[in-house]
């Protein structure tokens, strides 16, 4: 008779085999996979909103309720220390709506109106000051009106059209209320129970990753996490609320038009790190040098001392050194992220760069502690670089 062959099953093999046809199934069918991802996703956008909201909230929720407790021990503290943050939030927001929008949508309509005959007047008062029948001044007036053409079709092609689009979605109250209530009803939830569900995430967290160091690790980077997004964002807000506010008290009392349009601008650019500032400047110089080159020369020298005044006293005292990373790596940060997400990548590019700094950083300094190496990073200075010895 001859011997039975052996059946024993491979498990390695198995596996091997099993992992492979997963990674084609998923090249074969990444597309298709990609829009059931993203379809998740949006359908979930309101319940991201509603973390953020909360995220945002949550230090002034805290705050209330130490406060409530403190004063008198309330047993609906956290609910009501909660409501009464959502009110305050949704307060300054539609005060904000009902003052400012308004006039924003007015400045803009008429500045959209009255730039071309602003442009044209200053081409015309600019050709008083060249000489007459110069090459020069053919060759500069040519430049200048074609920058006209092309900012004025731009305007009319693309900025109205734009503002069609906004008003048109507008339109769409419906579906944007019940996605604003379902956000305020998650950011809710949270504030009152957040305890509970991150020792939710946790305990899924451990029960799925053994390794006691590396859990240890990740809560560190967590918390780490999120003191520097706590810290940052809540920071930044107050900070670019308080510039925007002093650039409209300023330009009020100077009398400079548009003060409102442009005060939102600089405000709401300055929580861009560094950027912010000129970002915020150009559009704001542009519109006051159609109407006056002196105002706009004023509001050049009064942004630059804002900024200064930012940098050195109001920003310092409410940011402090969050992020930990130096003006280099900030840097880094905006472009890159801005780059991959746009206007919201130079937003929270810095507090994430700054995480990732954190980690690289922790972990370069545990492999020198095993090597039996120095940590700080004066041991590594060059004293002196091209020196012949």
């Amino acid at each position: 008779m001859e011997p039975k062959k052996s059946t024993k099953f491979n498990l390695p093999l198995f596996l091997t085999l099993s992992a492979v046809a997963f990674v084609c199934f998923l090249l074969l069918h990444f597309r298709t996979l990609y829009g059931w991802g993203m379809s998740i996703l949006g359908s979930l956008e309101a319940v991201f909103v509603g973390i953020a909201i909360a995220y945002i909230l949550l230090p002034l929720a805290k705050r209330l309720e130490n406060l409530i407790q403190r004063k008198k021990k309330f047993r609906f503290a956290r609910p009501f220390s909660a409501i009464l943050t959502l009110i305050l939030a949704l307060s300054i927001v539609f005060l904000f709506m009902a003052m400012v929008l308004p006039q924003l949508i007015d400045t803009v309509a008429s500045l959209v109106k009255e730039l071309p005959g602003m442009i044209e007047l200053s081409l015309a008062e600019l050709q008083t000051h060249l000489p007459e029948d110069s090459e020069l001044t053919a060759s500069v007036m040519e430049t200048i009106e074609s920058i006209e053409t092309t900012a004025v079709t731009w305007i009319k092609n693309n900025f109205l059209s734009t503002l069609t689009t906004v008003a048109g979605t507008v339109k769409n109250v419906g579906s944007a209320i019940i996605s604003l209530v379902v956000s305020l009803v998650v950011a809710i939830y949270l504030l009152l129970d957040h305890e509970r569900y991150l020792a939710q995430c946790k305990k899924l967290f451990l029960s799925v990753s053994k390794n006691e160091k590396f859990n240890l690790a990740v809560f560190d980077v967590l918390h780490q996490a999120n003191h520097i997004f706590n810290g940052f964002i809540s920071g930044k807000l107050v900070d670019s609320l308080i510039v925007g506010i002093i650039c409209f008290i300023v330009m009020s009392l100077l009398k400079m038009p548009y003060s409102l349009l442009i005060s939102v601008i600089v405000g709401v650019t300055n929580i861009i790190p560094m950027f912010g500032p000129i970002i915020g400047a150009v559009p704001g110089a542009f519109l006051l040098l159609m109407i006056s080159p002196k105002q706009c020369v004023i509001f050049l020298i009064f942004i630059v001392i804002l900024q200064q005044v930012d940098g050195n006293v109001i920003g310092p005292r409410i940011l402090g050194n969050s992020t930990g990373v130096s003006a280099l790596y900030v840097t880094v940060a905006i472009l890159m992220f801005g780059k991959l997400w746009g206007f919201l990548g130079m937003l929270v590019g810095v507090p994430v760069f700054a995480t990732l700094y954190y980690i690289v950083k922790k972990f370069a300094e545990q492999s020198l502690r095993k090597r039996g190496l120095p940590t700080e990073t004066s041991e590594y200075q060059i004293t002196s670089i091209g020196t012949n010895n």
